[in-house]
């Protein structure tokens, strides 16, 4: 009897639940219905998050309250439903069914969208034939190529795929030198065994040479300029990595607004080259505002010049001014020079800097020779003189810097660096390093990695007041994972070294650990020796940090992370066992004006005195 009673009342408290649910064609098209919530059941082959970018219908982001809810269109979501479909269809799921409830309120007009999906069984590649016409591969570079194909027996037959690999044989044959070659492709698809069969006829066409190239558009622009970019040579065997090159450098120069390239229809192995292009204008001004906790508002203005005198040469004007920062900078870019893959700058700067150890004023000269080794590998080298004036350096801080102690007995102070942390002089020094970026993306990646290292000669034979050579290199590595993971992880290593007895490594150019840009948790500089709960920095810091990110919505994501750094006061004394660790949660949106960023970190041993936490807000990319 209870049982039965129990049974009345779970059937009467899901009728309402049952009610509510309609179909498009029981809809009131007579009232305003607007989309509370857009939910999926039965989902598991696909992502939910790829399921609602196919949709056009889409619900209010859960964190924008302040917005008023969507509209909810019936023509829209009908639509939308057919979209679900062929979705399925083009990632090999021919069984899918798409149904729906409409879960209408009690009170008010905002609706439930609820999508069923029965995904069924995929459809899977039984074979794939693939007839290679013409030139003939070798048996190594036939198996390599085939075991690349992203189309293989046993797997879920996808369009995405289908298309890849024919994309992939052409890749392939246009990089070896033929540009004629031919590929066509075919799938037969049995849903009454979930199986399709591929096959892919390709004909390679002869070797091919690039000929002339004929460039149009230029009006204002020396058609030396474009003509100068060009990444091959007549008579060269064709490769389509050069015509992309091509296009990057062209695009690189700022000067024009789009870049077209092609080739003519013919069967010649002469390839013909056509290059077009739509001049922009060469003059470019920029204002900018920006936001961190450490340096709070800071604004740019900038105006740029991208063929000052012709040539492609660049002369810009930047001002740049925070609490903590401010710059006024010149610089100009010759390119070219002294070798075509070459190019010279020359930097001109007045800076001032405000931290709570220093205050420094420094008017800087810096010539910079660049030159690309690779399509991913830079290197440089440059020269900086510079005037370095510190002030606001408390009596017990230059007594840590130059390492002073009072013998027992003695009242008289003896240093062991008389004079090394001196207030004005000039600093001359040479540098050298190289970058390599090996990512997928260079705003915003999730695979591949970046390397860097610089080295940096100051003084001895090249003279000025400070004599010491800094070596400093970082890494960052990004690897995706399972359900739409990425790793990010980054370390970074820096050393210096003064030169004689009674040198030091200046204060503005020892190293420092913590804040936004460091070990989050901790203040800005709070990692490392305080003298009167000032830092006086390093000789020798490690950096690294560990991020787990997941994308939330299309423009929203968020991270766990765990920071560790640390410093020492002696040359080449890498304080791995000494690091202090600092661990959050952070989260980013991509805005209009870049990407915003909010970390709340929690530092594992703060200084004496400082927060427990520290939340640092950003306005920029990180690492």
């Amino acid at each position: 009897m209870r049982r039965s009673a129990a049974l009345v009342a779970l059937l009467a408290a899901l009728a309402p639940l049952c009610a509510s649910a309609v179909q498009l064609e029981a809809l009131d098209l007579a009232r305003t219905w607007r989309l509370r919530a857009l939910r999926f059941r039965g989902v598991s082959a696909v992502r939910r998050g790829d399921l609602r970018h196919a949709m056009s219908t889409k619900p209010r982001p859960w964190f924008a309250v302040w917005r008023a809810r969507p509209l909810f269109d019936p023509v829209v979501f009908r639509t939308d439903l057919d979209r679900l479909r062929q979705f399925y269809r083009t990632r090999g799921y021919y069984h899918a069914r798409v149904t729906y409830d409409l879960e209408l309120p009690e009170s008010g007009d905002a609706l439930v969208a609820v999508v069923f999906i029965e995904e069924g069984p995929p459809v899977k590649v039984v074979s794939v034939d693939v007839t290679l016409g013409g030139a003939e591969p070798s048996l190594a570079e036939r198996r390599l190529l085939l075991d690349h194909l992203p189309v293989a027996p046993g797997r879920v037959f996808t369009e995405e795929a289908y298309g890849r690999a024919d994309t992939y044989l052409r890749a392939y044959y246009r990089e070896h030198g033929y540009a004629r070659v031919d590929v066509a492709k075919e799938a037969k698809v049995d849903v009454t065994h979930d199986q399709v069969r591929v096959a892919y006829r390709l004909e390679s066409g002869p070797p091919c040479v690039f000929g002339e190239t004929v460039i149009t558009g230029t009006k204002d622009v020396d058609p030396a300029v474009p003509r100068r970019e060009i990444a091959y040579a007549p008579g060269q065997p064709f490769k389509q990595s050069l015509l992309d090159r091509t296009r990057r450098d062209l695009v690189g120069l700022n000067l024009f607004r789009a870049v077209r390239i092609e080739e003519d229809k013919g069967s010649d192995p002469e390839v013909t080259v056509f290059i077009h292009v739509t001049e922009a204008p060469p003059r470019e001004v920029r204002l900018g505002v920006g936001y961190d906790t450490e340096e709070q508002i800071r604004g740019l203005a900038s105006w740029r010049h991208y063929d000052f005198l012709g040539g492609a040469r660049q002369l810009g004007f930047t001002g740049r001014a925070s609490f903590i920062h401010r710059t006024i900078a010149a610089d100009f870019l010759q390119p070219h020079f002294p070798g075509h893959a070459n190019r010279t700058r020359v930097l001109l700067a007045e800076q001032e800097e405000d931290e709570d150890t220093f205050t420094l004023d420094r008017s800087r000269v810096s010539p910079r020779l660049e030159w690309q080794a690779t399509e991913r590998i830079n290197g440089y080298a440059f020269y900086r003189i510079e005037y370095d004036l510190l002030s606001g350096v408390d009596a017990p801080v230059r007594r840590a810097v130059e390492q002073c102690t009072v013998r027992p007995g003695n009242v008289n102070v003896v240093c062991g660096r008389p004079g090394a942390a001196r207030d004005t002089g000039i600093l001359s020094g040479l540098g050298f390093g190289a970058d390599w970026n090996a990512t997928d993306d260079l705003v915003d990646p999730s695979r591949g990695w970046v390397l860097g290292a610089t080295v940096e000669p100051v003084g001895g034979f090249l003279g000025g007041d400070f004599n010491f050579v800094k070596l400093v290199g970082d890494g960052r590595f990004y690897q995706p994972l399972v359900a739409g993971f990425v790793s990010a992880t980054r370390l970074r290593l820096g050393t210096a070294e003064p030169f004689g007895k009674h040198d030091e490594v200046p204060l503005f150019e020892r190293f420092y650990a913590g804040g936004i840009d460091s070990v989050r948790g901790y203040g800005r500089r709070r990692i490392g020796p305080l003298v009167d709960d000032k830092p006086i920095g390093g000789r020798t810091v490690v950096e690294g940090s560990a991020e787990l990110r997941h994308p939330i919505t299309e423009k929203v994501g968020a991270a766990v992370f765990i920071d560790g750094g640390q410093l020492s006061g002696r040359s080449f004394d890498f304080p791995f066992g000494r690091l202090r660790y600092g661990a959050g949660l952070g989260l980013s949106y991509r805005s209009p004006v870049g990407p915003l960023r909010v970390d709340l970190g929690i530092p594992f041993q703060p200084p004496d005195g400082d927060q427990h936490w520290q939340v640092h807000v950003s306005l920029g990319s990180k690492f």
